[in-house]
């Protein structure tokens, strides 16, 4: 595909989808269709962080960016911890173009997986990835019920964003009780004042509508959410030197913010669940 917002490109048997308009570029990869980075031109900053230790071979699934969670999220599938994929099946398949639209300052594109039944999921589904560049990077996941029976999903857009520098970040909007992973799912208050000053693994139980990075005291990201109801933190923090796709510092240079459905979301078929993601 080439043309002359949208042109691909194949490294290490990835094939990468390269969007650039007059006001941003992105990048992404289909395996997993896995969106790698956004960057304003205003400022020329990716907002989006990758490890420098990723597997891009196509070999595991990729560390950073914004991998897609789907049909469950973490290990929360019913069976043992490690019998089936984390985070689901979607994030190590081979996804398609299956459309493309652009002007000057707003380029779309809508990706297919290859398949959405495996293991663990029988349901008959389609789900496509709608990415939107522009001076925001919006990312809607829709999952519809093409089949004659209800099922329950769970999913997320699992976004790593760039910080630089962990201790200058706070995180502004969040509010309600959240689960807390690393005191055996405690159901904790969330912090008024959010600083990430250690391992975090957090799972807030509301629909928060929009969360803002600060830097510095400063507006750095905003993040808007919606058909969601949770909103995931992370940060392995020196957990990071345990991960082989992880250097032991790198967590000083990212957070995840991830707008999710933990909770489960039952479709009737027919129905649609369209959850969405704006990075401004």
């Amino acid at each position: 595909m080439q043309s002359t917002y949208f042109h691909t490109e194949i490294k290490n048997g990835i094939e990468y989808l390269i969007i650039e308009n007059e006001v941003a570029t992105c990048r992404i990869s289909l395996f997993g269709g896995h969106v790698l980075s956004f960057i304003p031109k205003r400022d020329n900053r990716d907002r989006l962080w990758v490890s420098p230790l990723a597997f891009l071979n196509g070999e595991r699934p990729i560390r950073g960016g914004v991998p897609v969670c789907w049909p469950w999220f973490s290990d929360d599938h019913g069976k043992a911890k490690g019998e089936l994929p984390a985070h689901g099946f979607l994030r190590t398949q081979h996804w398609t173009v299956k459309q493309t639209d652009s002007t000057e300052t707003l380029s779309k594109v809508v990706l297919i997986p290859g398949t959405t039944k495996g293991k663990g999921f029988e349901f008959d589904a389609s789900v496509e990835l709608i990415v939107e560049v522009g001076e925001s990077l919006t990312m809607t996941l829709v999952t519809e019920n093409t089949g004659d029976v209800p099922f329950s999903f769970n999913c997320a857009l699992h976004t790593y964003f760039d910080v630089e520098n962990i201790k200058d970040v706070e995180l502004k909007g969040l509010y309600g009780e959240y689960k807390d992973k690393l005191s055996d799912w405690e159901i904790l208050n969330t912090p008024t004042t959010y600083t990430i000053e250690g391992e975090v693994d957090r799972i807030h139980l509301e629909a928060i509508p929009s969360v803002i990075i600060e830097r510095d005291q400063s507006d750095y990201i905003a993040i808007d959410s919606s058909q969601h109801d949770s909103l995931v933190v992370w940060n392995p923090w020196q957990g990071a030197a345990t991960m082989s796709d992880m250097d032991a510092f790198s967590y000083k240079q990212m957070v995840c913010v991830e707008t999710a459905i933990t909770q489960g979301k039952q479709l009737l078929p027919g129905e649609k669940c369209a959850m969405r993601q704006k990075v401004s």
